[in-house]
């Protein structure tokens, strides 16, 4: 096994030449089995025949991953039931049951349309994994509207529903083209930067479009991807060549390529107008102190604002979805609204019966 590779064949053969517990991280999206047209992997099995392959590749990752590794697992309602009985069965502990929430979801004419995914985090050990919550933190409504001293100022982890990532359409820029289940870069960063850390290796072994891998180099991550097509693994290939090119030649006003997706990311998350976060020095606080966490490079509250104004000069700023400024608080900069706590008290219940009370 080779960090930084591309390999091609069969990830359940692969992995069981590879040497045990050497992966910090596994994410996997494997085919859902509902008949999309790959280009070498048949995707209709009966489904008794699918669930044992889902268990011999499960298993198979779960050899490689270190005791303290992460195992994070993308799968459709099919069998998303299915993965959550494997996963107990090999011995692993369910941390999340995330849903990824999207829109331009699936169209249907006789349900309600699909617009999610179901992705399962999965560690090894039940007390010991690797969880960077200090990397995830963004502004809450406490921060944005009112202000509430009581707020964590480091800001609030994401929930467990995903609903930033929206699905890489055929007209979005970071389409590749080669591949047509592609996910969101900025959703495979978000899962390489919570349960791995820099230079530690992130397995994805059904690679396809290369997402993981590339979200791994990004963050300064090793990678190794799998997938039975050669024409994929290729593709994968030449895309991280272009990431790394990309990112070198990104620098604009000073600040990396990477370091402007992942402030664009942090305005997805906060869900805030930037006609209303701009003000907001308390908000603005939590998205410098985040940004800098997630980047390894302290920024000031004063260098994440111009930035902001120049990606809204250059149309780079994200759209929300309810794109519309509200009536802005009374904004105050160096301290929040301060509440006085109410405390109610109770008169304790009798615990003797209703006879016993009227003889008292």
């Amino acid at each position: 096994m080779t960090p930084d590779t591309i390999y091609c064949g069969d990830s359940i053969r692969l992995l069981g030449e590879w040497e045990s517990g050497c992966v910090d991280l596994v994410f996997a999206d494997p085919p859902f089995n509902i008949g999309y047209v790959y280009d070498r992997y048949k995707d209709d099995l009966p489904d008794a025949e699918y669930v044992e392959w889902t268990r011999d590749w499960m298993s198979a990752c779960q050899r490689v991953l270190k005791p303290t590794g992460s195992f994070y697992i993308a799968i459709g309602d099919e069998f998303a039931a299915d993965i959550r009985i494997i996963g107990r069965e090999l011995g692993m502990h369910l941390r999340n049951w995330i849903i990824w929430r999207y829109t331009f979801g699936q169209n249907m004419r006789v349900k309600f349309c699909r617009s999610h995914t179901h992705i399962f985090y999965f560690s090894m050990h039940a007390k010991e994994f690797t969880f960077n919550d200090h990397l995830l933190r963004f502004p809450s409504a406490r921060h944005t509207e009112y202000q509430d001293l009581r707020a964590n100022p480091q800001g609030r982890l994401p929930d467990d529903v995903w609903d930033e990532f929206p699905r890489v359409c055929g007209t979005f820029k970071e389409r590749t083209g080669f591949h047509g289940c592609q996910m969101p870069e900025a959703l495979l960063m978000r899962i390489v930067m919570a349960s791995s850390d820099p230079g530690e290796i992130v397995l994805d072994p059904f690679i396809g479009s290369g997402t993981t891998a590339v979200a791994a180099k990004r963050a300064g991550r090793r990678y190794i991807g799998i997938d039975l097509s050669d024409e994929y693994a290729t593709h994968t290939r030449k895309r991280l060549e272009q990431v790394e090119l990309a990112d070198k030649a990104g620098e604009s006003d000073g600040w990396p390529a990477l370091h402007i997706d992942m402030l664009a990311q942090l305005y997805r998350e906060t869900k805030v107008t930037l006609a209303n976060l701009l003000p907001n020095e308390v908000a603005l606080r939590v998205v410098t102190a985040s940004l800098s966490a997630r980047a390894g490079h302290e920024y000031s509250v004063e260098e994440v604002a111009a930035q902001f104004e120049r990606m809204a000069a250059r149309l780079q700023i994200p759209k929300l979805p309810n794109d519309v400024p509200f009536v802005a608080r009374s904004h105050v900069k160096s301290e929040g609204k301060r509440y006085v706590r109410r405390v109610t008290r109770y008169r304790g219940r009798r615990d003797t019966d209703p006879q016993e009370r009227e003889a008292v």
